[in-house]
């Protein structure tokens, strides 16, 4: 009887050291590609925008509202933060918006994908109480897949750690990827040799 007694109390201790940041309403069994069980149902205006952002492909510059960053292992919209969301508001409030959510390389898939999503509700949360209608704008959560995993330490991961508001009505042209322009031939920008002049056949 004590010993499993010993082993429930070093089971509780165990589960009670884990990350205590997950959403409480987080599910383990989110998507493969990183979206929330609960952020299937989207408007028809969302579709391109929200798929572009899924695939970590660059997002039109002119769609991006604003990007919020975060301190490490933090979701609270800092004060220094705010400004940036207080000056989208108007916009905001009249159009469709994903608020995309991220982490840096740092911790494990799922803790990364809850601590994402916080940040996007954040986020959204304080647009809310600037007038925005909640039913206009979608949470993606991304978690860590889009993350420099070449970052070192804290300081190098820290643009990692942000939440973009993004327009889904953008209107301009939306690419799966940038287009690279071709490589310069050797020797471009050079003139051209002139040919040389066929050789005139001499009668005998």
């Amino acid at each position: 009887m004590k010993r499993i007694s010993l082993l429930l109390s070093l089971s509780a201790l165990l589960v009670g050291c884990g990350p205590s940041r997950l959403p409480s309403d987080f599910s383990s069994n989110s998507p493969a590609d990183g979206t929330n069980g609960n952020m299937n149902l989207r408007g028809s205006g969302y579709s391109a925008m929200a798929q572009l952002i899924r695939d970590g492909g660059p997002i039109p510059p002119e769609a991006i509202l604003a990007t919020v960053y975060f301190d490490f292992d933090r979701y609270t919209v800092e004060a220094k933060e705010r400004p940036k969301l207080d000056a989208i508001a108007a916009r905001a409030k009249a159009t469709k918006i994903i608020i995309a959510g991220y982490t840096d390389h740092f911790g494990t898939d799922e803790y990364n994908l809850g601590l994402s999503d916080r940040r996007a509700q954040s986020a959204r949360d304080y647009l809310v109480k600037l007038g925005l209608n909640q039913g206009s704008s979608e949470v993606m959560a991304l978690g860590s897949q889009q993350a420099d995993k070449a970052a070192g330490g804290r300081q190098s991961g820290a643009k990692d750690r942000k939440a973009v508001i993004v327009d889904a009505n953008y209107s301009g042209p939306i690419t799966s990827g940038a287009s690279k322009p071709a490589a310069p031939a050797s020797g471009a920008g050079k003139p051209a040799p002139s040919a040389a002049p066929a050789p005139v056949p001499t009668a005998l």
